[in-house]
């Protein structure tokens, strides 16, 4: 699927005997001429049939190709012939196809009838663990594949104005209009005065909706491409002004190597292609799939896929951006996401924070299929879900992207395609992706400032309550000044913006009779005036480490806030409020946030405020700031950062 294969023009082998088109496909094969050597396994056989060395070739290289029809009918094949069942992997190889073809029940029977034969044999340990994550795959499938199962997608075969008798795969979306995919055809080239003939040679196409209609046109031009190398894996960076890409030269006879690129679009016209540092682009690797996201710890970064680790296959890498655009060393995800098949193709949803792959390695319905990981504010990511049918379907199924505002999305696939007659899973085409449900949301920016002089805020949060029961839904600190909540169908809503020092900022919206999906776009302002009364004021926050009552090293930055208003207005009377997570009981969180109030109180002290102004009022565990715990049972360690807190209010004037 991603091997981009050369070779040279030979005789067709119809003209050949049995033995020179069998001798032909087996050197084709150790080549890594796999297409080619398909042609000359299948004359021979039609020659001299039932040759079992010569059905053994075919049904691997029909397997390799993606024929699974045929590949089944000659491990069917070798299946019969072995009565003493001393090749239980005929079985395995032969419920891979079938399904592939979404003949999941065939699939499920055959690969327990492999489970059955191969039970205790540690030569097929991992094909027997493989086929048990197949089994529950099928079983998925067959769920999925009932028509009046509810499909969160529908997908569409886009036709002959994209895809081609040649493969379409890697569709990349620009500003969520522009579709932009590699395309491999035939090419021939001369290289020292011999013709060479490309089995796969990639160019890029841009594609733009017409209607309901999509029209394709080679751009590989506009990047200057050598004509013997592959321009492969186009994805753009979110404001469609970065493209990354890779070139793939044959370093070796008849095996390619891929680098990353980068080309930046100014005044109308894309740069020159420039490469990417050694730490994406390790030298003895393929490097494959870039696409910009959203790194673990939370940084900009660029994830990619690449074999460089031996016998793990493609795994994915995020490598994150430093201020002046170069990246910093390469470091693979682990085992949250990769696995000991092939994770390929990342595309990172911005809105969802998403980490969307394909992968081999995760059981499923069929041969690669789309997975998606969420990824907390800051921290690991969720454990990668199934995305289902029909994005995925028995076939490999990869480089999904999806626009939701645009609600339009493709994905690559060997799915019945109807651009061949001869082998309808051999080739690659591309499907549109749409929603069949609705995906309200709402984002917006956070910013201070007075009209027409707003400014992003750094130091906010927001949180997402339900309208009616007053609950909190979701919350996000908002360190970049912009926040990205779900919503539901036919609810009301509040949003609550909060910062140091300021009146919270409110705003209502509901989703109410909607009947399309949307993002709702709601920006919040702090507004810049000097009040009457500062009565109600929140002046600062102070955060305590777990279980401690001593000021941290960032509390005087916090601290001096409060001892410059109260400098300044010497008529105001602040309480000192002092809570705490929800681990210990009751009455030791109630001490714990006496102990943290008089702490502070000392401080102040310190600084010559009289002692009448302040008051030292402890609240214990009774008001938190964020949930403690997930909606799911389990330790919200930010949540409870959150609410190990003391806040500085404005209560009241001196009499």
């Amino acid at each position: 699927m991603f091997g981009f294969i050369a070779h040279a023009q030979l005789p067709a082998p119809q003209s050949l005997s049995y033995s020179k088109n069998k001798s032909t496909g087996k050197k084709l094969i150790k080549q890594g001429a796999i297409y080619s050597a398909v042609r000359h396994l299948e004359a021979a056989n039609e020659k001299k049939p039932d040759k079992k060395k010569l059905v053994l070739m075919l049904a691997e290289a029909e397997r390799n190709v993606r024929n699974y029809a045929a590949a089944e009918k000659f491990y069917a094949a070798l299946e019969a012939k072995d009565r003493k069942n001393k090749k239980p992997e005929y079985t395995f190889y032969k419920a891979m196809a079938l399904q592939q073809q979404e003949k999941f029940q065939e699939a499920i029977d055959a690969f327990n009838a492999f489970r059955k034969l191969s039970k205790g044999n540690n030569k097929y340990i991992e094909q027997y663990k493989q086929a048990g994550k197949a089994i529950d795959g099928a079983k998925l499938g067959l769920a999925q594949s009932d028509s009046s199962a509810e499909k969160t997608f529908k997908a569409v075969h886009l036709g002959e104005g994209i895809n081609s008798p040649a493969k379409e795969s890697s569709p990349a979306l620009r500003n969520g209009d522009l579709l932009v995919f590699e395309r491999f055809e035939d090419q021939t080239f001369v290289q020292n005065g011999k013709a060479w003939k490309y089995g796969f040679l990639t160019n890029l196409q841009s594609a733009a909706r017409k209607g309901k209609a999509w029209q394709a046109e080679n751009i590989t031009e506009i990047f200057k491409v050598p004509e013997d190398a592959h321009i492969a894996a186009p994805s753009f960076t979110e404001d469609g002004n970065t493209l990354f890409y890779s070139l793939c030269k044959e370093e070796t006879p008849l095996k390619l190597r891929c680098d990353i690129y980068r080309s930046t679009f100014a005044n109308n016209i894309w740069s020159k292609g420039e490469k990417l540092n050694s730490s994406i682009n390790l030298p003895t690797a393929t490097n494959l799939w870039a696409c910009a996201g959203k790194a673990p710890g939370g940084e900009e970064c660029l994830y990619f896929s690449s074999n460089r680790n031996p016998g793990k296959g493609f795994d994915i890498f995020y490598a994150v951006r430093n201020g002046d655009g170069t990246f910093q060393r390469a470091k693979t995800l682990g085992t949250a996401i990769n696995t000991t098949g092939d994770e390929i193709t990342p595309f990172y949803d911005y809105e969802t924070n998403t980490l969307y792959f394909s992968s081999n390695g995760r059981g499923g319905i069929g041969g690669f299929d789309v997975f998606g990981a969420k990824r907390l504010v800051i921290g690991d990511f969720l454990e990668p879900e199934n995305i289902g049918m029909p994005v995925n379907s028995g076939a490999d199924d990869y480089g999904f992207v999806y626009n939701p505002r645009k609600n339009t999305g493709f994905v690559a696939s060997n799915r019945n395609s109807i651009s061949r007659n001869d082998c309808t899973t051999c080739n690659d085409d591309i499907w549109l992706i749409q929603s069949t449900a609705l995906y309200p949301a709402v984002k917006g920016e956070i910013t201070y400032g007075r009209a027409g002089l707003k400014q992003i805020t750094n130091d906010a949060s927001i949180a997402l309550y339900d309208a009616k029961t007053n609950e909190q839904i979701a919350f996000t600190q908002a360190p970049a000044g912009n926040y990205f909540f779900d919503l539901e169908k036919e609810k009301t809503y509040k949003l609550i913006a909060k910062r140091e020092g300021k009146k919270d900022v409110e705003q209502t919206l509901n989703t109410l009779g909607i009947t399309e999906s949307d993002t709702f776009k709601i920006n919040l302002n702090f507004e810049e005036v000097i009040p009457e009364n500062y009565v109600g004021t929140k002046l600062a926050t102070v955060y305590w480490d777990y279980d401690k009552f001593q000021l941290t090293r960032t509390a005087p930055d916090s601290l001096a806030k409060v001892v410059n208003f109260m400098t300044a207005n010497p008529q105001y009377i602040v309480e000192v409020g002092s809570h705490t997570d929800s681990k210990g009981s009751d009455d030791y969180n109630l001490k714990l946030s006496e102990r943290r109030g008089a702490a502070v109180v000392k401080y102040l002290l310190s600084k010559k405020l009289p002692g009448n102004r302040i008051i030292n009022k402890p609240y214990g565990e009774n008001q938190p700031a964020s949930p403690n715990e997930h909606p799911d049972g389990s330790d919200f360690e930010e949540g409870r950062r959150l609410n190990r807190r003391t806040e500085f209010k404005v209560v009241d004037e001196v009499k």
